[in-house]
């Protein structure tokens, strides 16, 4: 992408660069924005970079399967060519690997990372994105050729299966969707292991300033924070919202007990829906996401552990739902009946050679009317009848009446599900489901309209000792 013959664009794509514990991928996009200008000289952007979820139901994904793409511009005298942009970039990330394995020594036993560049991205990729997120892909020798065909330069040192989330997030830039925002912050290598300190009432605080502008910052039913991870990643915590200066506000509301020793600012398909492709029962196959309206085939049955299991159809095959206990959504689908039409969003998986959809948001599109009848009274005698089996009619026990169509008395049951979106509690919410504060919210990022942004408008490493 050339502004004018003096500014040259590249796409810089990476995923899986997790390790074990302490490593995260955008950790080390932080890393890489705050050192391209130190190798390369002055360094635009052409958008915030990106953090790019991918398909949630990949078994051998990383933890919250997000892949980065950094889109630089400079002039093209200081980049000479994309393989010396290539040779820069490993360096950088040599180094940023080096340096956390020496500290820390802990490498994923999967441990695949991959590094692409490009200099030719239109929306003829988008495809790779939209696979990438909803479905498996297999890449092989003949696909890399292809994408080589089109210019695109494949790390030899980072080549791992990561070069499709890093393919995808690339490929991004072009699929006209919804987006949002997210500030990541980052703590001191020093504290790496131990429990996150971030002031709750500052938290709330944030979130009541900017209530219309960001979401899921914090639980007010389970008294809650939702903004900072669980696991050891260098993460502080994590801001999403609407806009780069609704998120950045969080720098100078929440109070930390800990120094912020980074931050960047991330454009990101995040709590968007992207990946509820609407799919018919026939076409959700292992692995694949989507959303099926369908109707309930069974009746409710709860296994071990909470989960509620349901035979449901459409008019191309049937599938099992489960309904897991930390969504909450057991509890409304144990109140499902035989008949009612819902719409289920998730992704499958196989239990044993079962494929099984599991459902992480459920609208219930219509319910049946549901009665209860009492049992006839014998005009013969006055006692009740009893119901002889479907087909039999009612008999009365008492002097022998039988009525094969009696007229019953009957009362409309009162159904405990409402026609409504039912989503689990904001904790439990994954990375792309779209709660709903975001409804109404939705936007599309246009590329051509993209304009230069300089790199310290989107990120600043504050302690460079103490980030790495």
């Amino acid at each position: 992408m050339n502004y004018n013959s003096n500014i040259c664009c590249v796409h810089l794509g990476l995923d899986d660069f997790d390790l074990l514990k302490y490593g995260c991928t955008t950790h080390l996009a932080t890393y890489v924005l705050n050192e391209l200008p130190k190798k390369i000289g002055n360094v635009f952007l052409i958008d915030y970079p990106n953090l790019v979820r991918l398909n949630p139901s990949i078994p051998w994904k990383t933890r919250g399967n997000g892949a980065i793409a950094i889109r630089f511009c400079t002039k093209c005298d200081q980049l000479e060519n994309a393989e010396n942009v290539l040779l820069i970039v490993e360096s950088i990330v040599d180094k940023y690997i080096d340096s956390m394995t020496k500290e820390f020594d802990l490498v994923t036993p999967d441990f695949e990372p991959g590094l692409v560049i490009a200099t030719n991205v239109s929306s003829e990729l988008t495809w790779i994105y939209e696979k990438a997120l909803t479905d498996v892909i297999i890449f092989d020798d003949y696909l890399k050729k292809k994408f080589e065909e089109r210019g695109i330069i494949f790390s030899q040192r980072y080549s791992g299966r990561g070069v499709i989330g890093a393919l995808a997030a690339i490929a991004w830039f072009y699929k006209e969707d919804d987006y949002t925002y997210e500030l990541l912050t980052y703590r001191s290598k020093k504290f790496y292991g131990t429990k996150r300190c971030v002031d709750e009432n500052s938290v709330k605080v944030f979130d009541s300033i900017t209530k219309n502008s960001t979401f899921n910052n914090y639980d007010y039913n389970e008294k809650r924070v939702l903004i900072t991870p669980r696991g050891f990643d260098p993460v502080l915590y994590g801001v999403r919202g609407e806009t780069p200066s609704d998120v950045k506000k969080a720098l100078s509301i929440i109070k930390t007990c800990e120094p912020v020793v980074a931050w960047t600012i991330f454009r990101s398909n995040q709590a968007t829906d992207a990946h509820a492709m609407q799919r018919s029962v026939s076409d959700l196959k292992p692995f694949r996401t989507g959303k099926a309206k369908i109707v309930i085939g069974s009746k409710p049955y709860r296994i071990r552990g909470g989960a509620v299991i349901i035979k449901a159809f459409d008019g191309t095959g049937e599938i099992v739902l489960v309904f897991f206990k930390p969504s909450q959504l057991n509890r409304i689908a144990e109140k499902l009946s035989v008949g009612d039409l819902v719409e289920v969003q998730g992704h499958v998986k196989k239990w044993n050679e079962l494929a099984v959809f599991h459902v992480e948001k459920m609208v219930v599109l219509k319910t049946l009317r549901e009665f209860i009848c009492t049992s006839p009274t014998c005009p013969q005698c006055g006692s009740k009848m009893s119901k002889k089996g479907f087909g039999k009619g009612y008999k009365c026990e008492k002097c022998g009446y039988v009525d094969f169509n009696p007229k019953l008395t009957c009362k409309e049951k009162p159904r405990q599900v409402e026609s409504k979106m039912y989503l689990p509690p904001l904790h439990a919410q994954k990375h792309l489901i779209k709660p709903l504060a975001r409804y109404s919210k939705e936007k599309k990022f246009i590329p051509r309209l993209v304009q230069l942004i300089a790199v310290s408008e989107t990120t600043n490493i504050i302690e460079p000792l103490q980030f790495l």
